[in-house]
């Protein structure tokens, strides 16, 4: 597997081989024997800020534009579609996704076409009050809201977010209009083994805004939040993890399976509200060494795919390799 843009492979060796110097001695967290006995609400577990990421990619449009614009009190807040408080739910009911309103002609197919930002409904609604719609998008803003100040540079880069494929948070391409959306995974944290109160933190200060997740050599439970328009949030065919010490091939990379149990309530990536999270496995990383990096892979069935979905892949923007890595302490 390699990277087919040369300046993104420039960058994630850059970042690989800082974060390799980064390596700093710890003390061990204490290991909480907790078997589910009760599920605390509200884990303030750690995320990597999505505003880091690449401008202009779908995970920062999320974080910029379409959650704490789109999706406030009473709009897109699940009220009605598009739903945009999530990151799956934002991109499942937008691209690909037929119009439901539409202009007096039905010149438009759906609210999203990769490929073709001209042809695309969501886009039009931002800039025309077309008729009999409910006006020019967003129809309010929170007080709070940069909007304003910003509405020229937010349409630009949803123009060419779309006129570059549409692609999903990880960088994928998007599926055919006719093709079932993928799952994704948006969110991930991670426990001692058989504790739900303490989740591991990222690493602080790290020069690209990411920083992998700070964990001992022991036992530790991943928990991830899968996400697919068929299969949410219960009822995957199968989810199995990778473990491995390089970020681009897991030939030989640690296997395991992710059973339902909890749920625990946690944050998902780029997310201020808590969502339940059911999947888990368990890692032993006993084997590990201070410093040593491990960067991990989901493989998820969702009973329609031809194949597994692998979650991130080859394909993925590089700074999703440190989300879903862990670093030894």
């Amino acid at each position: 597997m390699h990277m087919k843009n040369p300046h993104l492979a420039k960058t994630f060796w850059l970042v690989m081989t800082w974060l390799l110097l980064l390596a700093i001695p710890s003390c061990k967290k204490n290991e909480v024997t907790n078997p589910y006995a009760s599920v605390t609400p509200g884990i303030e577990n750690e995320n990597p800020d999505m505003q880091e990421l690449p401008e202009g990619s779908f995970a920062w449009l999320h974080a910029k534009v379409f959650r704490p614009t789109c999706a406030n009190s009473g709009c897109h807040d699940g009220t009605f579609e598009p739903e945009f408080r999530s990151i799956g739910s934002a991109y499942n009911s937008i691209v690909n996704h037929p119009c439901i309103s539409n202009t007096p002609d039905y010149a438009f197919t759906h609210r999203v076409v990769p490929g073709n930002a001209d042809s695309s409904f969501m886009l039009l609604r931002m800039i025309v009050d077309v008729e009999n719609t409910s006006g020019i998008m967003p129809a309010a803003v929170d007080p709070d809201s940069d909007w304003p100040e910003h509405k020229d540079d937010y349409i630009e880069k949803i123009r060419e977010w779309i006129n570059d494929g549409a692609k999903d948070m990880y960088g994928n391409p998007a599926p055919s209009a006719e093709a079932n959306m993928p799952p994704m995974v948006y969110g991930m944290v991670v426990f001692p083994h058989n504790n739900t109160t303490d989740p591991f933190p990222r690493e602080e200060n790290s020069p690209y805004g990411v920083g992998s997740i700070e964990v001992p050599a022991q036992l530790v439970d991943i928990w991830i939040l899968p996400y697919d328009d068929n299969a949410y949030p219960t009822g995957f065919e199968a989810i199995t993890l990778q473990a491995s010490e390089s970020s681009l091939d897991f030939t030989d990379a640690i296997q395991t399976v992710f059973s339902q149990d909890g749920p625990v309530n946690a944050v998902p990536f780029g997310e201020g509200a808590t969502s339940p999270f059911y999947y888990k496995a368990t890692l032993d990383l006993s084997t590990y060494s201070t410093g040593d990096l491990i960067y991990l892979r989901t493989l998820i069935d969702d009973g329609v795919q031809s194949g597994f979905t692998e979650i991130p892949n080859s394909e993925s923007m590089p700074l999703w390799f440190l989300i879903f890595s862990l670093k030894v302490i």
